[in-house]
């Protein structure tokens, strides 16, 4: 019987034409594909990664795996374990088996914890990479995030108002990821610094996209969960 390796596939932000031509053609040879999604009260189950492989109707056998949003990483971590379980299962019984996922999997990508364990079970795995989404973003906005000898900084989460102001100034732009579990810092910060540019973006790359640069709207507005800000110092920079 002939294994194959598990393949980890980006996805990209969300518009299904920023996938990869490689990671397209891996997905339709393609026998199982595994995909995280987020139950909602009423129990509906939404999966970004499943939208994007109904644009380009991919013949696989979908999987939907739910997995816990919550601050508290144990349920997810459990939801995780599952998985890793089933894919060992599909990889033994020789299938071919990918799990996709929005965005890069290599940033800020939880599913890693998976890959990691099947690593660690002698498993063989592949990671193909995807566009970001502060990429995605630059490029919606037509910005350049560095240039020459500039500094690009992308945190999860910044704890205070006196952190951010310290990273813009080790920096020259900071991309602040996971925005919803610090917008009252981040809002606090963009009031009292109205000189600096900054660009902030909801759900890149779907239909409700939302831009803006004025920080008087980001204050007025309720983050959501896939939301970013990118911030620049436009300090002068020999």
């Amino acid at each position: 019987m002939t294994h194959h390796p598990i393949t980890f596939i980006s996805l990209g932000p969300g518009d299904p034409e920023l996938l990869t031509v490689k990671a397209l053609r891996q997905l339709k040879s393609s026998d199982v594909v595994v995909v995280p999604g987020t139950a909602s009260a009423d129990g509906t189950m939404t999966s970004r990664a499943a939208d994007i492989l109904g644009y380009w109707a991919i013949p696989a056998e979908l999987r939907l795996f739910p997995v816990p949003m919550e601050r508290d990483r144990r349920k997810a971590l459990s939801a995780y374990d599952a998985m890793c379980a089933e894919l060992i299962q599909l990889y033994h019984e020789g299938r071919q088996v990918a799990v996709a996922v929005e965005g890069d999997i290599s940033i800020y990508a939880s599913i890693h914890y998976v890959l990691e364990r099947l690593q660690a079970q002698k498993v063989p795995v592949v990671q193909l990479p995807g566009i970001t989404s502060f990429i995605a973003a630059a490029a919606e906005a037509s910005l350049s995030l560095v240039s020459r000898r500039e500094r690009l900084l992308v945190v999860p989460i910044v704890q205070s108002a006196e952190e951010l102001d310290r990273l813009l100034r080790e920096s020259h732009t900071v991309v602040v990821m996971k925005l919803s579990q610090c917008q009252d810092v981040v809002k606090a910060f963009l009031q009292s610094h109205r000189d600096l540019l900054c660009h902030y973006f909801e759900n890149i790359g779907t239909s409700s996209q939302f831009h803006t640069t004025d920080p008087a709207v980001v204050c007025q507005r309720s983050v959501p969960y896939f939301s970013l800000l990118i911030i620049s110092s436009w300090s002068p920079v020999d």
